[in-house]
């Protein structure tokens, strides 16, 4: 038996991503009323996921003495470019099986709903910051996450901006041209701030460093990795560079200076009146970070624009993408209601 809404949608928000899984149910308020996290295992592929999804949408229902018929629609961040309008995954390049999928009409057989709406994960999450995070009473809302890639998202005035319709704001695919001023190649923004990139760059120079006769006794970094290079990550250079390790701190200014020039050029293109800086590379902490990164798009924006935007953290959390993926579903839902 569903219990008593008040006259308020029941939806079912979803977060596909290439190690996590992440399902809520809501009315599209900024609020859950039941949430299910999973773990996503690539050796199974897309159709891994798909049973994934169908369990743990499962699980919720029951949670809250509710059949998939009472879902009145359902939202979907997924984890790559999509054709939002068509309601296909255009690839995964983390999950094999996911190329050319009709996801959304997948969810509509499955599950058992009468609608259904797919978009990227990055704007998905722009759009739960914007409506119920970060970027509240602010327009436009630039959201821009920084974990294992780089993905950005545009709000304007409460709605995904999508371009001509296969998506925008790809910030991540930016070309930069090397931070550290020299003649070497630039790179795209993903190859150099991402949480990946900021691992592997520091792996590869301190292995060349102990081949250089570098020691753990003067590398807060090496020690951290128990002498072995290939065991850093970026959670390791963040700490090593909090004590003062010069590879570390390096790193994280090249990243971070490779972001503010994006993001001056975000502000010149776009002029958001707030930029979110999301994921995990940004759980850094703000004087090694955020703090940099505001000083150096200040130094670098356009100056008719200095002042006239914010840069600030999250306020949603690991559940921003599916905060977003709800929006989306009343979004479908109010539509179908104008009709």
């Amino acid at each position: 038996m569903r219990r008593d809404r008040s006259g308020l949608p029941l939806l079912l928000g979803i977060e596909i991503g290439g190690t996590k899984l992440q399902l809520g149910l809501g009315s599209g308020d900024g609020g859950l009323i039941a949430f299910e996290r999973r773990t996503v295992e690539p050796a199974n592929g897309a159709e891994g996921i798909r049973s994934q999804i169908l369990e743990a949408a499962s699980a919720l229902l029951e949670a809250v003495e509710s059949r998939s018929t009472d879902l009145d629609a359902v939202g979907v961040g997924f984890g790559g470019p999509v054709d939002s309008k068509a309601g296909v995954v255009t690839v995964s390049n983390q999950i094999d099986g996911w190329a050319g999928f009709p996801l959304a009409e997948w969810i509509i057989e499955r599950i058992g709903v009468p609608r259904a709406v797919l978009q990227n994960d990055a704007d998905t999450a722009a759009l739960g910051e914007a409506r119920f995070g970060a970027g509240v009473q602010a327009s436009p809302v630039l959201y821009v996450t920084i974990g294992s890639g780089i993905g950005g998202g545009l709000v304007v005035d409460g709605k995904i901006y999508r371009g001509a319709g296969q998506g925008a704001v790809e910030i991540g695919h930016l070309w930069i041209d090397d931070p550290g001023g020299t003649s070497r190649p630039g790179r795209t923004l993903e190859a150099i701030a991402s949480g990946w990139s900021i691992g592997r760059d520091a792996a590869r120079i301190t292995s060349r460093a102990v081949e250089s006769g570098l020691t753990p006794a003067q590398s807060p970094l090496l020690r951290l990795c128990d002498g072995d290079p290939s065991k850093i990550t970026t959670v390791l250079v963040a700490q090593a560079a909090r004590g003062g390790d010069p590879i570390a701190t390096s790193l994280l200014e090249v990243a971070s200076t490779a972001l503010a020039k994006a993001l001056a050029h975000a502000v010149t293109l776009f002029a958001p009146r707030r930029i979110i800086l999301g994921g995990g590379v940004s759980l850094i902490e703000n004087r090694l970070w955020l703090d940099p990164i505001r000083r150096e798009v200040d130094r670098r924006v356009f100056p008719p624009f200095r002042g006239s935007y914010e840069i600030v953290p999250p306020l949603l959390g690991e559940e921003v993408v599916v905060h977003g993926a709800l929006a989306l579903a009343l979004d479908l839902w109010n539509l179908s209601r104008s009709q």
